[in-house]
This record gives structure tokens, C-alpha cells and sequence, in this order.
């Protein structure tokens, strides 16, 4: 069956903005994600939010993840993709991958 394996490539700060915008200024990156961190998808179908996901995230990658796992392509490319939440002052950037779960078929 078919995963989508979710890895934290970067979180971001942009203090201007939130300075400037913001009514309370954000000094932090996100308070969820850590650069590094990976994640597999789960379910039946092999698409549903991994446990410990922040669920804003989720709702800018499940587009993407249903994507890969179904077997397409997500803007011309086979098997990953390149997302980001969607907080405009501490994103996080993450690299979707198709994985095969090797378990199930043994």
C-alpha cells in the first residue's frame, strides 16, 4: 500500500511581518514542527493525517498527499513534493514523498 512519508525540512520566522501585522507579535517558529521531524501517513488508504500532525498543516498538504499516494503527480513530479503550511509568519516547509509500505506486502 501506498504512504506518504512527510519530513520537516525548515520552519521559518518572519518577525517584520508579524510586527507589523500582527495585534501579537510572534518571536518563535512554529511550536509544532522541528526541522528533521518525519512523519508516515496512516489509514486504510494510507492517507490520513499522522498522529501529532498539526491540523492546520494538514489542511494545506492533504490535497498534495492524496495526490502521491493515489499514484499522480503533484505539479509534473512522480513521487514527492515540496509544501508549506499555512501560517504566512512561522511556516513550515516539508518535503512529500510516495513510500511504499513494505509491511503489507509480506
Amino acid at each position: 500500500m501506498r504512504r506518504c512519508k512527510i519530513t520537516v525540512l525548515k520552519t521559518l520566522l518572519f518577525e517584520e511581518l508579524s510586527a507589523r501585522y500582527g495585534d501579537h507579535p510572534v518571536t518563535e517558529k512554529c511550536p509544532v514542527f522541528k526541522e528533521g521531524q518525519t512523519f508516515i501517513t496512516g489509514g486504510i488508504f494510507g492517507n490520513e493525517m499522522p498522529e501529532g500532525f498539526c491540523a492546520m498543516a494538514w489542511q494545506a498538504l492533504v490535497m498534495p498527499v492524496n495526490v502521491l499516494v493515489g499514484g499522480g503527480k503533484v505539479l509534473g513530479l512522480d513521487e514527492r513534493h515540496i509544501a508549506c503550511c499555512a501560517d504566512g509568519v512561522r511556516p513550515a516547509i516539508f518535503l512529500l514523498e510516495r513510500v511504499e509500505d513494505r509491511e503489507e506486502e509480506k
